[in-house]
């Protein structure tokens, strides 16, 4: 009876659960039809069914009916708990429960909405993902194909410029002529640039081609490095060996030695001096030859000027006959008046004081001699010779009327005639020139060529037996052994020409 009392005092009756809201947490309900109570479930031992009211909170007093038993067939007994207050530990559990509650309840939402989201999604995902598929596909395509491309392209460049190189090579860059055994001058002149340098080897036939052998020393950057001066270079010769020598000291001639032989022209004087490149043109020359006026400080030429200005016939170079043929070292493009001092001065050697005494003995100046003197010498074949013609054109000048004081000379008239023959027809021997000593009496105008020392000699000092003996003619036979027939009268004459005429060149 106590303890009833007892439990009565401590029980509090309640009806209904306090209403304790909770956002996170909500305990699923299932509400019956009998009085609002929850069916909790069949006991596996008695199989009874249980109900219970509104869960209490926390440290509250509910009460608890038993079910009816109908074994005991009597009133149910109401019972009391008392539901005493959560210890920490258990309130700890709690919390954690709701937490890991709230956690699974979160979880399961946020996997419900990516399922959702995904499955809303999955249908444009795939699309996606068709899409960029099909993208790289079509950029995987053009990739290769662009690829394919350039290698094709490169391929064809490539054996293309192999042919071209060849070709260049060939054509433009190996030597001319490997087999050529030919040795050609060509003369570098020292304001000579690279475009004029290739142009004179193109030329002169030792390259192919001046753009490319001056882009080739442009690229082996040995421009600066060629010299001027005259070289000897052949067709055989590759670029490099062309360059070597080119920038060779040894190998560049600044000067170079001429020989002029006696009896030479001053025409063809000129072209020697251009072709051995100690001129570089020969205007210049060919105006300062013919009036010879820079020359005057020269006695010898002085008198020339004084007996062309008192002549009305004028001789066809004033220097004519005074260029002394000797061999000279001349420079590479030398100057004009360089050239023609060096053989004025070397005339005035060769003429010396006895020369011009023996000339006043009989009675001839200075250019009388040297007219004489290129006619003996253009007449001779052998130095013998030259005394035995210069006392027959004496006999003719002054001890003879024979022949009218006429020399009748082929070599004047070839002299001035256009072309160049042994012998001359009666028309030919008629034209007039101041030269023709077949229509003029006396020395020519001129001297006809430069004769050299023995000529001059052989004009101040003729055979003497040939002038006593009073021979007034002579003809050249075998020319080869250069035989020359002499006569004392036309007669004889005649025979010797009738004989010799079967060596000329123009039968």
């Amino acid at each position: 009876m106590a303890d009833k009392e007892n439990r009565q005092i401590k029980a509090r009756t309640f009806e209904e659960q306090p209403k304790r809201t909770s956002e996170k947490i909500k305990a699923p309900v299932k509400e019956t039809e009998s009085k609002g109570s929850r069916k909790i479930g069949a006991s596996a031992a008695s199989g009874e069914k249980k109900t219970f009211g509104r869960v209490p909170a926390p440290g509250s007093t509910r009460r608890i009916t038993p079910p009816k038993s109908s074994e005991q067939g009597s009133e149910s007994k109401r019972r009391s708990y008392t539901i005493l207050p959560a210890s920490a530990e258990r309130k700890n559990e709690e919390k954690t429960e709701k937490k890991s509650l709230a956690a699974s309840k979160g979880s399961k939402k946020l996997s419900g909405d990516k399922n959702r989201t995904g499955a809303s999604a999955g249908t444009g995902t795939v699309k996606e993902t068709t899409e960029v598929k099909g993208i790289w596909k079509r950029t995987g395509y053009r990739f290769l194909t662009t690829m394919i491309s350039l290698v094709i392209s490169l391929v064809v460049i490539y054996f293309l410029g192999i042919k071209i190189f060849n070709h260049v090579v060939k054509h433009y860059v190996e030597p001319k002529d490997a087999n050529s055994t030919e040795q050609i001058s060509i003369v570098i002149d020292k304001n000579d640039s690279l475009k004029t340098i290739s142009k004179k080897l193109e030329e002169a036939g030792i390259i192919n081609n001046a753009t490319v052998f001056k882009y080739y020393v442009d690229f082996s950057d040995m421009s600066s490095k060629l010299l001027a001066g005259k070289f000897t270079l052949s067709p055989s010769m590759t670029y490099d060996e062309i360059i070597n020598q080119l920038k060779r000291k040894s190998a560049a001639k600044t000067s170079t030695k001429v020989l002029i032989t006696e009896g030479t022209l001053l025409k063809e004087m000129e072209d020697k001096f251009l072709s051995e490149d100690v001129l570089k043109s020969g205007a210049e020359f060919e105006e300062k030859i013919t009036t010879g006026e820079d020359y005057s400080k020269y006695w010898f030429i002085q008198e020339v000027l004084d007996k062309e200005k008192a002549s009305t016939k004028h001789r066809t170079y004033a220097l004519e006959g005074y260029m002394f043929p000797d061999t000279y070292d001349f420079y590479i493009y030398g100057s004009a008046d360089g050239i023609i001092t060096r053989m004025l001065d070397r005339f005035k050697q060769i003429y010396t004081d006895e020369y011009k005494k023996r000339a006043e003995e009989l009675g001839m100046t200075t250019d009388d001699v040297i007219i004489l003197a290129s006619i003996i010498e253009k007449e001779g074949g052998n130095l013998e010779d030259f005394k035995k013609i210069s006392g027959v054109f004496h006999n003719r000048l002054y001890h003879s009327d024979a022949t009218g004081h006429k020399l009748q000379s082929d070599a004047t008239h070839q002299y001035f005639m256009p072309e160049k023959k042994f012998s001359w027809t009666t028309e030919e021997l008629q034209i007039d020139s101041p030269y023709n000593t077949y229509m003029y009496p006396g020395l020519p105008i001129g001297p006809i060529c430069n004769p050299g020392k023995a000529a001059i000699e052989a004009a101040l000092w003729p055979d003497e037996d040939v002038i006593k003996e009073g021979y007034l003619y002579f003809v050249a036979a075998d020319l080869s052994k250069g035989e020359i027939l002499y006569a004392k009268t036309y007669e004889e004459h005649l025979k010797n020409v009738e004989y010799a005429r079967q060596f000329w060149p123009d039968n």
